[in-house]
């Protein structure tokens, strides 16, 4: 049988390749791609491990540590200056307004722990002598002598009769009703001049108690940068019969005071007005801090709602009264007398 014959293919042979029977060895092409998108790969994640360690590193020096910064009052005393942090008095301001709105404020008097004990007053009270009224209660230094007794028996003139209102006096400043709230700063700087501001408020204070029957009401309220008033365990903050055994006690308590911390007036005065009286005697040596004129307003406006005339005795160490005093302008506003007080005229005259 014939078979189709196949055409003969001729190979062509590299002269170069091997002519044994070895299999034939053929050199194939490089692949460069794989390689290529395993080196992106690489600097695609060492370019964001980079970025994202930049991004951590922190600005600035590094070293240094940022350092609160605040605003400091300085209290300026007599013999010495101290500083008080504002944001302490701001917090402090705020605790005090919330307890007078509660009507339930502290009246612990005992003195800390490292504080000397009160001057004996009885001492100071021996050496008084008479003391005139001030002149038109104009305040201005000079005019009137403030180391006397106004008082010379249990009852004033003005109270004979049935009523119930009589006159009482404070450094020489006269108040007239029937309810009456004494307010006394009790902070560091009254401790200035050898004590003698301290001094001198107390004998004044125990000297116009002494001067009411049971026929008036009082309540006294020292303060610092929170007030304290004078109460019974377990009752509210209220006006106090002056009768005898309360005035007794009034004065124990007046004896035990002694000062130490910050000034704010602002919530005495308001924890004073709550109780309604007539007359409220306001004494300080603090020029700052300032009652604002918002204060102030807020003061006029509740004061002349319950019709509480507001007297002002100011303590110093200067032979004048300084004529920007914020207590002018509240003794003004509130119908009252403004008096200033030199301490260091009060030095010698209470000397044992």
């Amino acid at each position: 049988m014939n078979r189709p014959s196949t055409p003969a293919t001729t190979v062509s042979r590299n002269p170069s390749l091997p002519t044994s029977g070895d299999p034939l060895e053929m050199d194939l092409p490089e692949r460069p791609l794989p390689a290529l998108l395993l080196s992106l790969s690489f600097h695609v994640v060492l370019l964001t491990g980079l970025g994202i360690f930049w991004a951590r590193t922190p600005s600035g020096t590094g070293s240094e540590v940022d350092r609160p910064a605040g605003i400091a009052m300085v209290h300026r005393m007599p013999d010495r200056d101290r500083y008080v942090d504002s944001a302490k008095v701001s917090e402090a301001a705020a605790s005090e307004n919330s307890a007078a709105k509660s009507g339930d404020v502290a009246s612990a008097a005992a003195p800390p722990a490292d504080l000397s004990p009160p001057i004996d007053l009885a001492g100071i009270l021996s050496e008084i002598s008479d003391t005139p009224s001030p002149i038109s209660g104009s305040g201005v230094a000079g005019e009137t002598r403030l180391d006397g007794d106004a008082f010379d028996s249990k009852r004033p003139p003005g109270s004979e009769g049935d009523s119930s209102d009589t006159t009482t006096m404070v450094f020489g400043v006269s108040g007239s009703g029937s309810r009456f709230v004494y307010v006394f700063d009790r902070s560091d700087s009254m401790n200035g001049n050898g004590g003698m501001p301290l001094r001198a408020a107390k004998r004044e204070l125990i000297k116009s108690l002494n001067s009411l029957t049971d026929r008036q009401r009082f309540q006294i309220i020292f303060y610092n940068d929170q007030p304290e008033p004078f109460k019974t365990v377990g009752m509210p903050v209220q006006l106090m019969t002056g009768e005898e055994a309360t005035l007794a006690r009034a004065s124990r308590y007046v004896d035990s005071i002694t000062a130490f911390g910050s000034t704010e007036h602002d919530s005495a005065l308001k924890l004073a007005l709550r109780m309604d009286p007539d007359v409220i005697f306001f004494l300080t040596d603090a020029r700052i801090p300032r009652l604002s004129s918002s204060e102030l307003a807020e003061i006029r406006r509740r004061a002349q709602r319950s019709g509480t005339t507001i007297h002002a005795i100011e303590f110093g160490a200067e032979p004048v009264s300084p004529p920007d005093s914020f207590l002018r302008e509240l003794a003004a506003q509130n119908l009252g007398q403004y008096q200033y007080v030199d301490v260091r005229s009060l030095g010698s005259r209470m000397e044992p």
